[in-house]
């Protein structure tokens, strides 16, 4: 590594103000003569952006849909067992067994009976 500062000096336009009043005209020139080329205006160029922002926009839902279905399902059966975890707990602390109807009462609504 070098140790010593790093000499911007040649880079304060008011070292040398003609210098760099022409670098300035020079990139202007070279600025007009690419927007001169352009047939479009800056607006039209925007519009322009919709159908692949459209595409791009709809690519992201068509991945984000099935994610979020299968979210949704393993939400379920989460529910699901948690309520027949809890009915069990219920039940075994009674010391009964459950009939078939609470067993499925207890996975629809996710909670014990």
């Amino acid at each position: 590594m070098d140790e010593r500062p790093l000499d911007l000096s040649s880079l304060d336009p008011a070292r040398d103000p003609a210098r760099w009043r022409a670098v300035f005209d020079a990139t202007l020139v070279r600025v007009d003569g690419v927007l001169a080329q352009r047939r479009q205006d800056a607006l039209t160029l925007i519009a322009g952006w919709q159908r692949p922002l459209l595409a791009a926009a709809a690519a992201a839902v068509l991945m984000l849909v099935p994610v979020e279905v299968a979210l949704e399902r393993r939400e379920t059966r989460a529910e699901t067992l948690q309520g027949l975890v809890s009915a069990s707990e219920a039940w075994a602390q009674e010391g009964r067994v459950p009939t078939g109807a609470e067993l499925l009462r207890a996975m629809d609504t996710g909670s014990a009976p």
